[in-house]
């Protein structure tokens, strides 16, 4: 299930007019990435959750990049401001299985084997992606009006090996910078490793019976901010009182507060597992088969590429390393679109990228960036560290120096802009010079 609604709140200088699933990442649609990456792990078919506004257009771009997997795209009332739970809510009918869940704005180079194995070793109950952080790592610049960052660290508890999640809360959530933690998991576990250098990825592999319990429970709206933390927590609890009936179809409302009379456990499974002789049966997986029904754990990523581009900050590095990501899987993909018209010499750097049916005039200097399609850029232009977008106009003699220029704009003769976002459709008069803005308003624009 690939979750395509998203608003796109924190990069709303690019999403004001083109959704965020839509917003072009080296000349695809962000959304065909997590597509791609379940077409090229085997998947066969996938629901792909948008809102009913943009249903057709993103059907018509996703079948011209040429998907073979089977999608059923589900349309999102624009007017419910759901959460990621409450789209798996919506489609609890169609989800007859275990399902893998993953957000639209994840770009990654990890092969899915590696949290499978996790999901598949100790019959997780739900089994994360999450991405380790490097020691000192700069954050990439932002294009627009420099603003404070919010901090938004989680706090991760994890057991011996490291794979387990033991405890999680995001760092807004804790009272005096106090970590608190139950008894019930210190007993088992009296050495947890708590992390703050780890982000979640949005994407997990969840058990059937865990969407049936989020029906019932309408008041959890997120995945990553409420779910999951809620799973982590009920690890240790012990059943309130068992099933009046084995083998009833409908839970009373008596059985339905306790979560852990929705845990559905493969008999057979169970029994494999027993008599295995190569499974461990000491320490942990002691735990994992024989005690606890909810069981959750994580696959923690330390190389590679693996970002979510949900700010414009990372929508932008993005685009910077994606033909890179693109050749370890394609490596005779060409950076300049055949159906290109490139006149004379410019220089484009060999990490660049050119859409089809861009014009490029003479005597141009483009470097790390990612022009799309159907541009038009004139003589002397010099492009550096930036993303154009498709059906922009570059008129003669402009400079662009780490920017986002969106679809449609047209920017006048001798230019100069420098870490700005400018929005869809948007005309810059001649001769402008703008550093750090975003301009999508009119009170910044001159009508040509």
């Amino acid at each position: 299930m690939v979750l395509a609604a998203g608003r796109g709140s924190r990069m709303t200088d690019l999403t004001s007019q083109v959704p965020k699933a839509l917003l072009p990442i080296g000349n695809m649609p962000m959304v065909w990435y997590p597509i791609n990456m379940l077409e090229r792990a085997g998947f066969e078919e996938a629901i792909v959750l948008v809102l009913a506004s943009y249903l057709a257009e993103a059907t018509k771009l996703l079948k011209l990049c040429e998907v073979k997997i089977k999608l059923d795209l589900v349309a999102v009332p624009d007017q419910e401001f759901l959460g990621t739970a409450d789209s798996l809510r919506l489609i609890k009918d169609k989800i007859k299985r275990d399902v893998l869940v993953v957000s639209c704005d994840l770009i990654m180079d990890v092969s899915l084997h590696h949290l499978a194995n996790v999901y598949r070793t100790y019959d997780a109950t739900v089994t994360m992606l999450l991405y380790s952080v490097p020691d000192q790592q700069a954050d990439p610049p932002v294009p627009g009006p420099k603003s404070k960052k919010r901090t938004e660290r989680d706090f991760i508890g994890f057991d011996d090996k490291g794979r387990r999640v033991l405890f999680m809360t995001c760092e807004a959530d804790l009272d005096a910078d106090q970590i608190g933690l139950k008894r019930s998991v210190l007993k088992k576990h009296p050495n947890i490793n708590i992390r703050s250098n780890v982000t979640d990825c949005h994407l997990y592999i969840i058990k059937k019976w865990v969407i049936n319990y989020l029906a019932d429970k309408t008041h959890i709206s997120s995945i990553k901010g409420e779910l999951i933390p809620h799973l982590v927590k009920k690890q240790f609890s012990k059943k309130k009182k068992d099933l009046p009936n084995p083998h009833a179809s409908v839970l009373s409302e008596d059985t339905k507060t306790d979560i852990l009379n929705y845990v559905q456990e493969d008999t057979t499974a169970l029994n494999i597992q027993e008599m295995s002789t190569w499974i461990d049966h000491t320490g942990d997986m002691a735990d994992c088969y024989h005690g606890d029904k909810i069981r959750c754990y994580a696959h923690v990523v330390k190389d590679g590429l693996c970002v979510r581009t949900n700010t414009v900050g990372t929508y932008c590095e993005t685009n910077k390393q994606i033909l890179k990501y693109l050749k370890t899987w394609n490596k005779d993909l060409a950076s300049i679109n055949n159906t290109a018209t490139i006149k004379g010499k410019p220089q484009i750097g060999s990490d660049c990228m050119v859409g089809e049916r861009t014009t490029v005039e003479e005597k141009v200097s483009v470097k790390r960036s990612v022009i799309g399609k159907h541009c038009c850029v004139a003589e002397k232009v010099k492009v550096n560290n930036s993303v154009i977008m498709d059906q922009v106009q570059l008129n003669e003699g402009c400079s662009i120096q780490g920017c986002v220029v969106s679809t449609g704009a047209v920017l006048g003769e001798k230019c100069e802009l420098k870490d700005c976002v400018v929005g869809s459709g948007q005309h810059i008069a001649a001769n402008s010079k703008y550093t750090n803005e975003a301009l999508v308003g009119d009170e910044e624009m001159m009508e040509i």
